[in-house]
């Protein structure tokens, strides 16, 4: 078998993912001496196994090396073929090994290879890649397949998987960390003025990566999609508006969770996309009714909050968490844009329009082309403003008020007030009032904190939801009453008047 490696190792050096079929066949040989072949040629180009059975028979050779095959098949109750095969690629891992400390130390200095395999590092138990490697440097090995590629580093310089990743050049939009290990031990190397042994940790750490390519395909369709609509993007409509006062309608229908499903007969009532839209429209008009009379010369509408109720085409939330989903991820996208191009619409008949995006928990990626989408379709409206800026949280100043917008499931509502004061040093000294909106808890609450103890209070409203509760919160008894809300702040006073909507 040793006579054949040489040629077996130039053949998988120019066919890095062939398999034991096609050595075998280009070989002429069976199919488990190609399958050991392989196995010498992988110990050889990324060093030793991770497999369970392949730790015992690399400790075990490591204590007796003058074991064969059927010894350590007898010893570690093996079949004769998986002991051959282990030690197929032992035998190529000290190849590795050795070449990796030779390009460390000059051979003079080196320490007896007994030595040097006594210090060996223990392993994990992560499945070896299948792809062959390509040689970067001495110390990494770089494999890049069509989906996957296999970082192999041995050397003393990277210690850690971001430290490899720098090190390798991975641009980290087009691949993404699957799984990896690191071992480390001591070498030691005889120094050649003083005689002493000095000892240089020696790290090995490998990184398998996949290619992002459903998320490269659904960016590249979104900025396309975002590129189109700025270009095709609609003419203003000329609008004629009654007469303004001069105060700030602010509505507030958040988490809408635009797409989730209820069953009736499991929660108690239903709901799906087509209530959502309903369910909007209806809160919308009846708001803008009740605010009609305070005649407003600026309506504020806050987008997100879990507008969506997925944020991923495996129909789950930004972290992952499957939700009870109405329909195709496309149509709650398309109807989210749609409603919400209405919902402008129509509050730029009574007057202009500020929009601020804020993203959820839920739906952190859509919301944010959703902002993109709608800043693009406006553009030729100068009455109509877009805030679609990637921050998490939100500002707007209307006079001498000052109102933060955030979701509210990631900072503690306490330091919300020290918060504002230290992302808006300027608006917050030049401001009398201060608020912060809030949703995520589904349930409607107002807090009245002390920022500073010369300041005025900073009020924090946790704003209701108009959606009803799906199973897994029905299950829990998390459900408030629905609703939503509007405010009215005066350019001098703040907010002088609250609207409440509760659905039918």
């Amino acid at each position: 078998m040793s006579q054949l490696y040489p040629t077996a190792k130039q053949f998988l050096q120019l066919h890095p993912t062939a398999g034991k079929g096609r050595l075998a066949a280009h070989l002429n040989i069976k199919t488990p001496s190609a399958r050991r072949l392989i196995e010498r040629y992988r110990g050889e180009t990324q060093g030793h196994g991770t497999d369970p059975d392949y730790f015992r028979v690399r400790q075990l050779k490591q204590a007796q090396p003058q074991l064969g095959a059927h010894g350590v098949a007898a010893r570690l109750a093996l079949t004769v073929d998986k002991a051959r095969l282990h030690l197929a690629r032992y035998e190529g891992a000290q190849v590795f090994q050795s070449a990796a400390i030779a390009a460390m130390f000059p051979p003079a200095t080196m320490l007896p290879p007994a030595a040097v395999a006594a210090a060996a590092p223990a392993v994990s138990t992560v499945p070896v890649p299948t792809a062959g490697p390509v040689s970067k440097t001495p110390e990494l090995q770089d494999c890049v397949g069509d989906a996957t590629r296999d970082l192999n580093y041995l050397g003393p310089k990277v210690r850690t998987m971001e430290e490899l990743l720098v090190y390798a050049e991975v641009d980290r939009t087009v691949w993404e960390v699957e799984r990896y290990t690191i071992n480390k031990w001591d070498v030691g190397a005889k120094d050649p003025q003083s005689g002493s042994v000095l000892t240089t940790p020696l790290y090995q750490i490998k990184v398998w990566l996949r290619r992002r390519v459903v998320e490269q395909q659904l960016q590249n369709l979104i900025t396309g999609m975002l590129d189109a609509f700025k270009v095709a993007a609609p003419p203003a409509r000329v609008i004629t508006r009654p007469p303004a006062g001069d105060g700030l309608l602010e509505i507030s229908i958040l988490d809408l969770h635009l797409g989730k499903h209820c069953w009736a007969e499991e929660v108690g009532e239903a709901y799906d996309l087509n209530i959502a839209q309903r369910t909007f429209h209806a809160a919308l008009e009846d708001l803008l009714a009740k605010g009609a009379a305070m005649k407003p010369s600026t309506i504020l509408l806050p987008i997100g909050n879990d507008f969506f109720n997925v944020d991923t085409i495996a129909g789950t939330t930004t972290a992952g968490t499957p939700q009870d989903e109405d329909g195709r991820w496309q149509q709650s996208f398309v109807a989210g844009r749609k409603l919400m191009v209405q919902a402008i619409e129509r509050c730029r008949e009574v007057a202009p329009v500020e929009i601020v995006m804020v993203a959820g928990n839920h739906d952190t990626a859509r919301l944010y082309y959703l902002g993109e989408v709608l800043a693009g379709w406006f553009r030729h409206c100068p009455d109509v403003r877009v805030d679609a800026s990637p921050t998490q949280r939100k500002y707007f100043r209307w006079h001498h008020s000052l109102i933060g917008f955030t979701h509210g499931n990631n900072e503690p509502v306490a330091s919300l007030p020290i918060i504002m004061a230290t992302e808006q040093r300027a608006a917050w000294a030049q401001t009398l009032h201060h608020e912060w909106h809030l949703g995520h808890f589904h349930a409607r609450q107002k807090k009245v904190f002390q920022a500073v103890a010369d300041q005025h209070g900073v009020i924090v409203r946790v704003l209701p939801s108009l959606c009803p509760a799906d199973a897994w919160h029905k299950s829990r008894g998390y459900q408030g009453a629905r609703a939503a809300e509007a405010f009215f702040f005066d350019p001098t006073a703040g907010c002088v008047a609250e609207f409440h909507h509760h659905p039918a």
